[in-house]
Order: C-alpha cells, then structure tokens, then sequence
C-alpha cells in the first residue's frame, strides 16, 4: 500500500507542478508541495518513512490535523492514511465533518475491518458474526457500509478498491488514489484489505494468501456490482469510482467562506498588530548538512519515549532542526522501548539515519539489540548500574545511572528521573543543546509534582557528563 500512495502522489503532484520527478530539483518540489499526514493504525508508520511534509497524529485525529494545515497553507496537496477502527470509529466525528465541509484533501482508508495494530479489536466495519478480541462469541453490531456513510456526510468523491492477489485491483487502487488526489474536494478512497495475523487468525484465514484470495471473491467492478438484484448487492463490494460531484467548490472556495474572510479583513482594517522581529537564514534546500542521530532504549517505564521528545523541544528552542521516531505499540508496555532523535542545524531531508552516532542504552537487553546500529565512530552510553557485558566494544562509554539516580537524585519510585538524568548526561556529554534549552524543555515534560526531583537529575547528570569528558 504505502508504494501504491506514494506512485500515486509523485505522478500526481509532478503533473500538477509540470515537474520532472526523475531529476533531483524536481523531486525536491514535489516533496515541498505534499503534506502527508496519518493517525494511530498499520499504515501510520508512512509518515516516518515517507520524505514530504509529514505528520504523525493521535488516534483518529488525523483529519483535524490535516485541515489545520490545509487552512494555512491552501497550496499544498494534503493527502491521509488510516485505518477503519481510526477513522471511522475514534475519527468518526471528525470524518463526517471533513466530507460536509468539502475540505481539499484525499483520505485513504486501509479498511481490514478490525483493529489491526492494536489487538484484533471489532471495528465498526467488522462482519456480523465473526470473532475478535473484544467480539469472542461474534460481531453482533451491524458495520457501516463505509460509501453511504460517505455520501450521506457530502463526501464529492467517493471511491473503493481492494489489495488483494490480483494485478488488476492493484492497478486499479492506485489509478483511485491518482482520480482523488486530482479532485478538487473531500475525497475518500476507500481500500478493502486484510489482517491474517490478527483478524484472520481468529476467522480461519490466518495464510495471507489465501485471505487475499477470499478476498477477490467479495468484490466486483461497479458496473456489475449495479446489475445485479437489491438484495444480492449486499453480499459484494463494488470496486471504482461510486461519486464524483466536480459541480460543488471545495470548502476554501466556497462563496460563503470567502465572503467571510472578506467580513473579518474588514473587521480588523486599520488596526496593527506588533510582530517580533525575526531574520530568516537562507538555506539550500537541497545541502545536506551534518546530523547527530541519538537513540535511548530501555525498559517500558524507563521513560525512554519521553527522554526523546525532551531532547527533541530542546533542539527546536536552541533553533535546530530535528526530527523524533518511537518504537511503540506492545513491546513498549513492559518490554523493550526506544527513541529516537536526529538533531541538525539545516534542514532534515529524510528522517532515518543510516547508523546512530550515539546509543543510550538503560539496559542489558537495549544493548544487545542496538549496539550494532552505532557506526564505527559512535558512541555508546551504557548504564552500567544494568549493563555489565560490554563484549570489549571500544565504542563504549560506562556511566553508573542507576547508582548515582538511586544515591544522588533518591526518587520515591525505582527509576523515576532515569531518563532525564540518561537525557543530562548525553546532551552535556556531546553539546548537542545548551544547558538552558534543555531545562526549559524538562519544565515542559514533566508535572510540577515530580519536576524537583528531575530538576536534581537534570544536574546530577550535567555532573556527571563533566566527569566523564575527564576520562575521555
């Protein structure tokens, strides 16, 4: 699916750009004038592997995101991935909403209808009778049939495929996506799919394979999906274009809105608004400039997450650029957890790094596993209170987190303030923020009970980052 979009959105936006994507300017353009934004479900990791204008939202939130950025800036071509449980469930309200305003913007729904990412949860488009998690004894709310949900909120392009073993539907999904992304509207393209490791496996369709090949036998091209009788309509999905309405403008166009801004230009004519001083540093968008990609990894309850997003608002306040990836989703609730932060004083083309130029790793286990990413000329923060195997890496820099946490910061829970003294230490060892940025971004993160207690870590581990630039 995420090769399908993508094709899509290049073909697309080269078009409209008359642009060649196969030249480097060109492919730069076209990424600039693509905002690609997802919520909380299998194809919401796209945005963290796509190179455009991307955002990565709460669950079902994405469509308010997304026309935050088409309101402030009408030029680009927005485009979103979700899921059926994202969108049409936690999403709902905003889904139904977004289709009445009209709003420019191409929503594509990856609907294997269940909560795939989360556990194989019934969703409001999960069939009548079969099982799932929060189902065990069978389905019994009637689904959505997704296109009428559509129609009736004023979606002007509405739209279905399915990704099954079949060429032809492959083909033709991405030929949906080109159709909306050309239109000029609220467009949804809904993409039938499947889920054989969670969904499938509970309805005796846990071989891929064979699921997608059920699959093929549920869907039917609209136009014969028309002939058949009312009532044997139910049992298949018409795949093609359902409605297009091109006669409609699009919110932003709309007499109404534009006579509105009109009313409020005038409202506020003659009165002036004082803005801070700024200078734009010019930059080629096309340099590439030197990055430090830093990585921590511990424990679920390690705060690991929260180190990153510190690290990361303590870059933007000392005016770098940066760019924040997480692992979530089961291992992060008691096993393994990272972040991950790329730190630059240019501009961030791509978000993953290659290799890590600094690893902290909280435990034995996150050692282990992410030693190996670290280039040769990295280096690796051990807490060696947890992490008494080095394997003779020279790359290694030892650090007794935990003891001095447990002697120096004395945190009424076992662990509480790691992270933020794991977070001192890196950030001081290397410089990759000023002190100051790093304590504002602290004050930010976390609650006034606990912020005391951090603050300490916060200078215990500022501490102890001098003392190792001693044994350097």
């Amino acid at each position: 699916m995420s090769s399908i979009i993508t094709s899509a959105l290049v073909s697309t936006v080269s078009k409209r750009l008359e642009v060649d994507p196969n030249t480097r300017e060109g492919l730069e353009r076209i990424k600039n004038n693509i905002a690609f934004v997802s919520g909380i479900g299998c194809t919401s990791r796209m945005p963290g592997q796509l190179d455009f204008n991307t955002l990565h939202t709460a669950h079902g939130r994405s469509l308010a995101f997304a026309t935050g950025i088409k309101l402030a800036r009408p030029e680009l071509t927005v485009a979103l991935a979700a899921g059926d449980g994202d969108i049409f469930a936690i999403g709902g309200n905003h889904f139904i909403h977004t289709a009445r305003r009209n709003i420019d913007m191409t929503l594509i729904v990856y609907n294997n209808k269940s909560y795939g990412m989360t556990g194989a949860q019934h969703s409001p488009t999960s069939p009548l009778g079969e099982i799932g998690t929060s189902a065990p004894y069978g389905v019994f709310e009637p689904p959505f049939n997704v296109v009428n949900l559509a129609l009736g909120a004023g979606a002007t392009f509405v739209a279905q495929g399915a990704l099954t073993t079949s060429q032809e539907h492959l083909d033709q999904a991405e030929a949906l996506i080109v159709a909306a992304l050309g239109h000029k509207g609220f467009s949804l393209v809904n993409l039938i799919g499947t889920c054989h490791t969670g969904w499938g496996a509970r309805n005796r369709r846990a071989e891929a394979f064979r699921y997608r090949r059920y699959l093929e036998e549920k869907v039917m091209k609209l136009e014969s999906w028309k002939a058949l009788p009312p009532d044997e309509q139910g049992k298949y999905f018409p795949l093609g274009i359902i409605h297009q309405d091109d006669s409609r403008p699009d919110f932003q166009s709309s007499k109404p809105y534009l006579d509105a801004i009109e009313r409020a230009k005038k409202a506020v004519a003659g009165t002036q608004e004082l803005l801070e001083d700024i200078t734009l540093v010019e930059q080629d968008p096309l340099a590439v400039y030197p990055r430090t990609s830093v990585r921590f990894a511990g424990s679920g309850g390690q705060g690991v997450l929260t180190a990153g997003e510190t690290d990361l608002y303590a870059a933007f306040l000392s005016g770098k650029s940066g760019v924040f990836i997480k692992n979530y989703g089961p291992e992060a609730r008691g096993g393994g957890a990272y972040s991950q932060v790329t730190i630059s004083d240019g501009e961030i083309h791509f978000p993953q790094a290659e290799n890590l130029e600094v690893l902290v790793a909280l435990t034995q286990e996150a050692y282990d596993k992410y030693r190996g990413e670290v280039s040769a000329q990295g280096k690796i923060i051990v807490n060696s209170t947890a992490v008494k195997e080095f394997y003779g890496d020279a790359r290694v820099i030892a650090s007794p987190i935990g003891d001095l946490l447990a002697r120096e910061v004395r945190p009424p829970k076992k662990e509480q303030g790691i992270n933020v003294l794991a977070l001192a230490l890196t950030m001081g060892l290397f410089n990759l923020a000023p002190r100051g940025s790093v304590e504002t971004a602290v004050k930010k993160y976390f609650s006034d009970k606990n912020l005391k207690m951090n603050l300490r870590a916060l200078d215990v581990g500022y501490k102890e980052a001098e003392r190792q630039r001693g044994l350097i």
